[in-house]
């Protein structure tokens, strides 16, 4: 019986850590963003219910549960770990969250139109890459929120500084 269980729990890290290595380079490692930045930016930005959050990068859910549960925004996240998701899942489902999609997919292949704000605690390499996706599928007023990493070449409608390691950027598509 302990051999069984050393062998599946052997297997479930393999898992893990190969689709945790993947994000990592496609730029969306698995961190966690302070909900204090999150929820500065989103009130900054005054969000009316029902718009449609997206969050690149999704992990454990922490902002969009953030979105859902203090601003009533619709939220779909973009995460590539089955477990990851799974636990995001189970954080909206003892939250009392109904409403969430959360896609199994790269968010660099994924149509971002419909997204009125968009959140991504990514790396440098990612926003560069994003940026030409978010001048040509964005519509104008599309709201972005990054945490730790500007957009290269954008200027930030605000930068917030609080008590966490890094500054939130945050941007308004034009």
């Amino acid at each position: 019986m302990y051999a069984f269980l050393l062998i599946i729990t052997t297997i479930l890290l393999i898992i893990v850590a190969s689709q945790s290595i993947y994000s990592f380079t496609i730029g969306a490692p698995i961190l966690f963003s302070p909900k204090e930045s999150i929820f500065e930016a989103l009130t900054y930005y005054k969000p009316k219910p029902g718009e449609n959050f997206y969050d690149l990068g999704s992990g454990t859910g922490r902002s969009m549960l953030i979105a859902s549960k203090k601003f009533n925004l619709n939220i779909f996240g973009f995460e590539l770990s089955s477990p990851i998701a799974a636990i995001s899942k189970f954080n909206f489902w003892i939250n009392g969250v109904k409403k969430s999609k959360i896609n199994l997919k790269n968010f660099y292949n994924e149509d971002l139109s419909n997204a009125d704000i968009i959140f991504c605690f990514l790396t440098p390499k990612a926003m560069l890459r994003l940026k030409d996706k978010f001048e040509k599928e964005l519509k104008p007023g599309t709201r972005i929120i990054s945490y730790a990493f500007s957009i290269p070449n954008w200027n930030p409608d605000k930068v917030i500084f609080n008590n966490t390691p890094g500054k939130t950027y945050c941007y308004i598509k034009k």
